[in-house]
């Protein structure tokens, strides 16, 4: 039975949180994105031998991905190809033209013929040959409604109807392509976009066009052994008879990601059973450090303590402060750093003073007791407490301020 490796949305070309390396010329996080496909494709030709990679899609950050990004990626496909390993590539919503006359990002490969890859851009069904017998693959690609709907089908139509329509067709495309596979060979369907029940993450701040979700039931028909998915970023599956699984990502974009797991899925397809597995990569870590110093009278000595506790070797990291007004003049944001980068992180991203501000609420009852005739003592208690003084510290203040006025 074939083995198949399943990755999706690698991503090349996003680079945030880094800085350019002068020893490679490339930017640091282009080469985390670099540095996990790799991994992947280790696994595949050295740890675990597969019989065809399949890229759910989305390769690039955007449409249009400079020589550089092309270059590195073509390098990796490059060496599936002369290990002869086929790889299967689908189309996504960052993949695809804006314009259905221009080319996509990864035509390339199908302009030079390169050998053993296949690029699933339209909706199609394959045969492939493998090392451990043939596979089918119905392909649903990034579903563009100029794609699938003429001019004159569109005019006049409001949105929900259109995606009706194109839920139709493509629920039609795969029942009819479904009945039309040979019932003895293991059949996938690879699908980029949204399928209903998935849990959605980072992926909608970096979306490129519009986000259509297709039912289960659409394509986890009877004669479907395995349903490869992209576009979603966190890895989960919807549904089994047949498992509908998302690998989601390669590589962590932002802190919307900082505690997903990021890999791939080996999945053993046989007619009427799969067997898969999700494989864990060593993806940049990134990492919050949450502190309030509101009621500590050495806010950057909290501070410290607070990045002490956490393991920072090789992060992105950021610090997020709570703190009172007076205590910002105090807070040393370059020590922080400092501080930050000797713990070990590989970037800092951050250090954000998050102010405390009085409440509507205190607000009122200040206001209340003005209407009702506020003392001096209530004032500064009122005072105290939307400092959010600890009750201690509180009482302390409050008795010297009595003494202080008993000897006035």
């Amino acid at each position: 039975m074939p083995k198949l490796l399943h990755l999706a949305d690698i991503h090349i070309g996003i680079e945030n949180y880094g800085r350019l390396n002068p020893a490679t010329g490339l930017h640091t996080r282009l080469e985390d994105y670099l540095q996990r496909l790799d991994e992947v494709l280790d696994y595949a030709l050295e740890r675990e031998p597969v019989d065809l990679v399949l890229i759910a899609g989305d390769i690039y950050k955007n449409r249009a991905p400079n020589p550089t990004h092309q270059r590195e990626f073509a390098r990796r496909i490059r060496r599936l190809s002369r290990a002869g390993v086929p790889v299967f590539l689908l189309l996504g919503n960052h993949d695809a033209p804006a314009a259905q006359t221009r080319a996509h990002s990864v035509e390339i490969f199908d302009t030079l013929e390169v050998e053993g890859v296949t690029i699933a851009a339209r909706l199609r069904s394959y045969t492939l040959a493998t090392r451990n017998g043939p596979l089918q693959i119905i392909a649903v690609p990034w579903l563009n409604r100029q794609a699938l709907l003429s001019k004159e089908e569109m005019i006049g139509l409001p949105l929900a109807a259109l995606e009706s329509e194109i839920v139709r067709r493509v629920a039609q495309f795969v029942e009819q392509t479904v009945a039309q596979l040979d019932p003895q060979v293991p059949t996938v369907v690879a699908f980029h976009g949204t399928l209903q029940g998935a849990s959605l993450g980072a992926e909608r701040n970096i979306m490129l066009g519009h986000d259509l979700s297709l039912p289960r039931s659409v394509l986890a028909l009877p004669g479907v052994d395995y349903i490869a998915l992209g576009h979603i970023h966190r890895h989960q599956v919807i549904g089994d008879q047949p498992p509908a699984v998302y690998p989601g990502s390669i590589e962590r974009i932002d802190f919307g990601e900082e505690h997903e797991v990021k890999g791939f899925v080996i999945a053993e397809v046989e007619k009427g059973r799969v067997a898969w597995r999700f494989v864990e990569l060593a993806a940049r870590p990134f990492v919050t450090v949450r502190v309030d110093v509101r009621d500590h009278p050495d806010p950057q000595e909290r501070i410290r303590r607070a990045i002490a506790r956490h393991d920072l070797q090789g992060a992105i990291a950021r610090v997020i402060v709570t703190c009172r007004s007076e205590q910002r003049s105090i807070i040393d944001e370059g020590v922080v750093r400092v501080q930050l980068e000797e713990a070990g992180a590989q970037q800092v991203a951050a250090v954000a003073l998050e102010v405390e501000r009085v409440t509507r609420g205190r607000f009122a009852e200040v206001a209340g007791e003005l209407r009702d005739g506020l003392t001096p003592l209530r004032a500064l208690e009122l005072y105290l407490r939307s400092k959010n003084v600890p009750p201690a510290r509180r009482e302390r203040l409050m008795q010297a301020a009595e003494g202080l006025m008993r000897e006035g």
